[in-house]
C-alpha cells in the first residue's frame, strides 16, 4: 500500500504521521494487495480558531476497486483519522463483497424441500 499525504493548514508532525500510518495499516492490512494506493488529505479548515474543523479525507484505489472516498471531521484530528480509517475499511469490504458475488443481490433462496412422511 502506497500512502500519499497532503497537509493543508496543519503542521506535519512525526507523531501525527505515525498515527495515520498505524491506523491505516491496521484498518487496511487485512485487504493485502487489494489496496494499491491511499491518498490522505488532512486539513484545518478554521485555522487557530478551534471547533469541529479538522478534516480527514481518504481516497483509496486498488486492483479490483473503483476509487473509494470517505471524509470525516472532528475537533480532534486523531479521532477524525480513526473514524475515517474505519469507514474506508468498511467501504472496501463492501466493494470487495460485491465483486466476489457475496452481496445481497447475489443470494438466492433455495426452495424448501418437500416434507415426506417417514415410514416406520
Amino acid at each position: 500500500m502506497k500512502l500519499q499525504v497532503h497537509w493543508n493548514g496543519l503542521i506535519a508532525t512525526p507523531t501525527l504521521r505515525e498515527h495515520l500510518e498505524r491506523r491505516l495499516s491496521f484498518a487496511l492490512g487485512r485487504f493485502g494487495e487489494e489496496v494499491g494506493h491511499v491518498w490522505a488529505r488532512l486539513a484545518d479548515l478554521n485555522g487557530p480558531k478551534g471547533g469541529v474543523d479538522k478534516l480527514v479525507s481518504l481516497r483509496v484505489r486498488g486492483r479490483r476497486l473503483k476509487t473509494l472516498m470517505v471524509t470525516d471531521s472532528d475537533s480532534n484530528l486523531c479521532a477524525a483519522i480513526d473514524r475515517a480509517s474505519d469507514r474506508i475499511a468498511r467501504a472496501i469490504a463492501r466493494a470487495l463483497d460485491k465483486t466476489r458475488g457475496h452481496g445481497r443481490e447475489h443470494h438466492q433462496l433455495l426452495p424448501e424441500r418437500a416434507r415426506t412422511p417417514r415410514r416406520r
